[in-house]
């Protein structure tokens, strides 16, 4: 089953390889030519969509989606300087992030060691390699802002509130965890759930489906209740927008009360 998979996504990429061969091909000389450093295919496919069009105009967009909601949440008498992309991947995000107002100083972690190298190379900020559990490698109240893209939507429910509990260790008290998720509806088009798998969607408002493949083959939903109940139950929701990153996923912000004890 794995190898069929395999097959299917590899030939799926292959028209997409082949477009921007001549480009990939020319950044390993010129890595700063067509709108580079861009990674090479093998990295973007980790992170979804292997086309160069595809991997920035998702992360251009993403970036902007994450900032809109940052100015929705923020506290504008507050300066947000550190900021952290949780599960950063080679940069499709944090490349448009580094340096864009009011991100002073931007952080990137991630278990990949391939993509932290290839991110720590080419992208502005510092990146480091995390390990699958918590506790990440910063100190309590480490940063004003973490934003997690494409993550919540992979971690079974133990997973889940675990790194709930770990970002809101490194966030600073008053600070913004926004964070995308997928919606109930989005289901629909995993392959292999059955009616009881979406009954129990519906009733508590989560599922978490694992066939056994790799981190970004697994998929979870979370409707908007569950995120209020659930979440609400360590962070303040102050933002939520139904596929409000890139026109697909959920997106929400979640401040840290400025009361938590630092632990």
């Amino acid at each position: 089953m794995r190898w069929r998979l395999f097959l299917r996504r590899t030939a799926g990429q292959a028209p997409g390889r082949w477009k921007d061969l001549p480009q990939d091909a020319a950044n390993l000389l010129f890595p700063t030519a067509f709108g580079g450093p861009i990674p090479p295919p093998g990295l973007r496919a980790r992170v979804g969509g292997v086309s160069r069009a595809e991997f920035a105009t998702v992360g251009r967009g993403g970036a902007q989606d994450l900032l809109r909601a940052f100015t929705r949440s923020r506290d504008p008498g507050r300066a947000y300087p550190d900021w952290l992309d949780f599960g950063c991947g080679c940069g499709r995000v944090a490349r448009w992030m580094g340096g864009a107002p009011p991100v002073v100083r931007l952080a990137g972690v991630d278990v990949d060691a391939a993509q932290v190298r290839w991110a720590s190379r080419h992208l502005a900020g510092r990146y480091s390699l995390m390990q699958p559990a918590p506790p990440l490698p910063f100190g309590a109240e480490s940063f004003d802002v973490v934003y997690a893209v494409s993550i919540f939507t992979h971690l079974d429910e133990h997973a889940q509130f675990e790194w709930l509990a770990e970002l809101a260790r490194v966030l600073r008290p008053g600070g913004l965890l926004i964070a995308t998720t997928h919606g109930p509806e989005l289901s629909r088009g995993c392959p292999g759930l059955t009616a009881a798998d979406l009954g129990a969607l519906e009733e508590r408002g989560f599922l978490a489906v694992d066939p056994g493949g790799t981190f970004n083959e697994r998929s979870s939903f979370h409707s908007a209740g569950y995120l209020e109940e659930r979440w609400g139950r360590t962070l303040t929701r102050r933002f939520f927008e139904p596929r409000g990153f890139v026109s697909y996923q959920d997106l929400s912000a979640w401040e840290k009360p400025a009361g938590a004890r630092r632990s």
